[in-house]
């Protein structure tokens, strides 16, 4: 008997006949224990049930292989992306969003202001010490003409008193001519101013107390 031989099949010819009639026997097996004797089965027919399971047994894998294409090509291949490039330049709208800085001149305004408040601080300044040197002023004047006034009625020059104070006679006339431009600080016009009235035995003390220090 000619060993049939199934296009399909990728086995030799001698493992395909020992298969058929391994799958005849097992068919055999399968209906003897239906109670039907396999001795009086003939070659024949287990060559006739082995290539039917043979056949079936095909059909079940053809049917469990997928017949579309394999998941790796059914897959389109990607492109690689290409490199992005960096450049140094921000974008437009990056800029607009940056904070602008303020254009007021703030620091220029405050120093302004403050050069303004030290003019208006220095301004008042000099405008205390010259009203307060021109108090002075008039009391020296009131007390000169005092003390020039007694001196005269005495008889006495200026170098006698110079005589008896040891204050200079330019000093002396300043005093009664109220110069404030000649004479040292408020501290020493009073002593002269006191140490001038008792020469002329006047109250100095009280005196030189009516002439304003501060």
């Amino acid at each position: 008997m000619k060993t049939p031989h199934f296009s399909g099949s990728k086995l030799p010819p001698a493992s395909e006949y020992a298969l058929i009639i391994g799958a005849g026997a097992t068919a055999a097996m399968s209906m003897a224990a239906q109670q039907v004797a396999v001795a009086t089965l003939p070659v024949t027919t287990l060559v006739a049930l082995g290539l039917l399971n043979r056949y079936r047994l095909d059909q079940r894998l053809q049917d469990s292989e997928p017949g579309g294409p394999t998941l790796e090509e059914a897959t389109p291949k990607q492109a690689p992306a290409a490199p992005q490039r960096v450049t140094a330049q921000p974008r437009p709208d990056a800029i607009s969003a940056r904070p602008q800085a303020a254009t007021t001149p703030t620091t220029s305004a405050r120093f302004s202001d403050q050069r303004a408040y030290i003019h208006d601080t220095l301004a008042k300044k000099l405008q205390a010490k010259t009203d307060f040197a021109a108090v002075q002023r008039a009391s020296l004047q009131k007390l000169g003409a005092v003390l020039q006034q007694a001196r005269q009625e005495q008889t006495l020059s200026l170098e006698d008193v110079y005589q008896r104070t040891f204050i200079q006679p330019y000093t002396l006339r300043a005093i009664e001519t109220g110069n404030l431009q000649q004479l040292p600080e408020p501290f020493y016009i009073r002593a002269f101013i006191q140490k001038y009235a008792s020469a002329l035995g006047l109250e100095g003390a009280t005196l030189a107390a009516d002439f304003p220090m501060s």
